[in-house]
């Protein structure tokens, strides 16, 4: 093979744009070792009136035509109480009419999900419901104290994908117990589910947690960064060849989780460093195809950065490939050439 043109497996990034309601711990019923929420049982009355008030003001002094996507983050809201489930999908889906809403989403746990309910918020204008997995694995969970074991989430996962609703699972790479091995099983089984979309979140250590505590005894070691860096990559590309979009990895530094950091790998640019290592395994795949010295890499510019690395962290492993800015040259076409 003299040369070889591919392209960029991602999938197209969407245009929606999101308004985030965040409601914290709401529905929540159990403290996931995690967590540095302190156990409830419900949540109170006036916080969801003022969750209510909150996003009625916002989208009486929106724009017409602002298309946002109202998304209820932060807690476990099909199992808040279910008139209020209603009237919060309501609210929002009453603004559809005039452009400001496109659509409404909710983030929720897998043994909160119930076919019905779900039928009756589609009804009102739910559209994605966002499963908070973590791991598919039964010891990662138990560890975890997350409830729930594999079963629950596949059929969980299939009941949102039979009400027509798109389907989002978000993956925690780094619980206790986990090894790169298990996330790459879990990247397999996810793939095999095809969500919609997929949230990247590598485990934490935050301040007044279980986690935190076995920390400190020494029961518990986060991943390290060039580990999380390495297994994400890979599970992203494999996310990307079956057509999954990414819509986050790791925790934004504005979410103001970072002020309670303790330990693990956090950092600001995550998603830029896990894309660009999915990119550099998928060029050195690619480069293993080809069977014979290449001459020179054609890449789209806009991949640029990507392509060495944060911080140039890439540029010595390149070099020892022999790929150097001398012959990895960017220009205006949407695919890549090597020859």
């Amino acid at each position: 093979m003299s040369e070889m043109i591919f392209s960029h497996p991602e999938p197209a990034r969407s245009k929606t744009r999101i308004l985030p309601i965040f409601m914290p711990f709401a529905g929540c019923r159990t403290r996931c070792v995690y967590c540095s929420q302190t156990i409830q049982t419900g949540t109170a009355e006036a916080q969801l009136k003022n969750i209510y008030n909150f996003l009625q003001q916002i989208l009486e002094n929106a724009e017409d035509d602002a298309a946002f996507e109202v998304a209820f983050y932060g807690g476990t809201f099909t199992a808040l109480p279910f008139e209020w489930q209603k009237r919060l999908v309501s609210l929002a889906a009453h603004f559809k009419e005039s452009g400001k809403v496109s659509g409404v989403r909710c983030s929720t746990r897998p043994d909160a999900v119930d076919r019905e309910q779900l039928l009756l918020l589609k009804d009102l204008g739910l559209r994605t419901v966002e499963l908070g997995v973590q791991s598919y694995n039964n010891t990662v969970l138990a560890n975890s104290k997350r409830g729930y074991t594999e079963d629950v989430i596949v059929s969980a996962c299939n009941t949102v994908i039979k009400c027509s609703l798109d389907l989002g699972v978000q993956l925690l790479p780094g619980l206790p117990g986990m090894d790169s091995k298990i996330f790459q099983d879990d990247i397999r089984k996810t793939c095999s589910i095809a969500p919609a979309v997929v949230r990247l979140y590598p485990c934490l250590v935050f301040e007044d947690t279980v986690l935190a505590r076995w920390f400190a005894r020494g029961e518990y070691a986060p991943w390290a960064l060039d580990e999380t860096v390495g297994a994400l990559g890979v599970g992203l590309l494999d996310l990307w060849r079956h057509g999954i979009r990414v819509i986050r990895i790791g925790v934004a530094q504005e979410d103001g989780l970072t002020d309670s950091l303790v330990a693990g790998p956090f950092h600001p640019a995550m998603g830029n460093m896990v894309r660009s290592e999915a990119l550099r395994c998928l060029i050195v795949e690619k480069m293993q195809m080809l069977n014979k010295p290449f001459s020179r890499l054609f890449f789209p510019k806009r991949y640029q950065g990507e392509l060495w690395g944060y911080k140039g962290a890439h540029k010595a492993f390149w070099k020892s490939q022999g790929l150097t800015p001398e012959n990895a040259l960017g220009w205006n076409l949407p695919v890549f050439q090597m020859d």
